[in-house]
C-alpha cells in the first residue's frame, strides 16, 4: 500500500470485502467459503461473514448445490463509468490522431472527476512535445481548458457547490484565483461551446477544449488541443483551430451516438 496513505482513514472491512470480490477471477469463477479463506488469508468465520453479507446486496451468488459463490451480474453496474471512459476513449483515437496531425499539436481527451480533470487518452505528434501528459494523469479543472467546459456542462445550479470545493493555487500570474470570475468563465464556455485557456496552468501553455456528447445527451469528455500559445492563440490561427476542434469534436459525438 501506498506508504502516503493515513492509516487512521483506511477502512479496514471495505478492505477485506474487496481482498475477498478480487479472489474471483475468469478461471476461478466460483469459490468455496474455505477456498476463499485460504486465498486471503482471512479466517472462514470473517470470510462467510463477508460473502454472507455480499449475497444478500446482490453482487455474489451462492450454488445450492455446490455451495460455491460467484459474482453476480450486479457487479457489472459497478463498473460502468470507467467502461463508459473505455468506449468514448476507443472511438475517439482515431479522429484524435487526425486532429492532431491536421493542427501539429498533441491533443488529449479528459474525463472530469471531481474538481479535477483526468486524461484518458493522448495524441501526441513525437517530434513536437511541449509537455508530457500520461495517460491517467490529474490536473485541477478551474485552469485548463478541458476542465473549464466540463464544469460548464454540469448544470448550473451546482456550480457553487463545485466551486466551492476548489482549492485556488495562483499556478501563474494568469491564473484564474477569483470564483465570480471563474464562474463567467464557465458562462462563457457554455455559450460558444468551447474553453480556452492561456498560460493559467503553465507559463506560455495555451489550450483549447471542446465537449464530447453521447447518445443520452450526457458531456461524458472533453477533447483539448494543447500548445505554445503564441501559436494557437494569436488572431491569425486560433479560428483555424477553434473550427478544426469543433468539427472533432461533433465527429466523436456522432460516433458516440449523439443527434443534435
Amino acid at each position: 500500500m501506498d506508504q502516503d496513505v493515513k492509516q487512521n482513514y483506511i477502512v479496514s472491512s471495505l478492505v477485506r470485502g474487496f481482498q475477498i470480490l478480487s479472489t474471483f477471477t475468469t478461471k476461478q469463477p466460483a469459490l468455496k467459503v474455505s477456498e476463499i479463506a485460504e486465498m486471503t488469508g482471512l479466517d472462514q468465520a470473517t470470510v462467510f461473514r463477508f460473502v454472507y453479507t455480499l449475497e444478500k446486496l446482490g453482487y455474489l451468488v451462492r450454488d445450492e448445490e455446490t455451495k460455491r459463490y460467484r459474482q453476480s451480474v450486479r457487479m457489472l453496474t459497478l463498473s460502468l463509468p470507467a467502461r463508459s471512459g473505455t468506449v468514448v476513449r476507443d472511438v475517439a483515437l482515431p479522429t484524435m490522431f487526425e486532429l492532431s496531425k491536421a493542427v501539429n499539436e498533441i491533443v488529449t481527451l479528459t474525463v472530469l472527476d471531481g474538481v479535477e480533470i483526468v486524461t484518458i487518452a493522448i495524441a501526441e505528434i513525437p517530434e513536437k512535445i511541449v509537455f508530457s501528459t500520461p495517460i491517467g494523469h490529474r490536473q485541477p479543472a478551474y485552469c485548463t481548458a478541458a476542465g473549464k467546459i466540463l464544469l460548464a456542462s454540469q448544470p448550473i445550479e451546482t456550480w457553487d457547490r463545485l466551486i466551492s470545493r476548489i482549492d485556488f493555487v495562483p499556478y501563474t500570474e494568469k491564473t484564474i484565483v477569483d470564483p465570480e470570475l471563474l464562474r463567467e468563465e464557465l458562462l462563457k464556455a457554455r455559450q460558444q461551446g468551447y474553453s480556452t485557456q492561456d498560460g493559467e496552468l503553465l507559463v506560455s501553455l495555451g489550450s483549447m477544449a471542446a465537449p464530447i456528447i453521447n447518445y443520452h445527451k450526457d458531456i461524458v469528455a472533453a477533447i483539448n488541443i494543447s500548445g505554445l500559445s503564441v501559436q494557437m492563440l494569436n488572431e491569425e490561427r486560433i479560428d483555424n483551430y477553434i473550427s478544426e476542434l469543433l468539427s472533432s469534436a461533433r465527429i466523436i459525438s456522432k460516433q458516440m451516438g449523439y443527434l443534435p
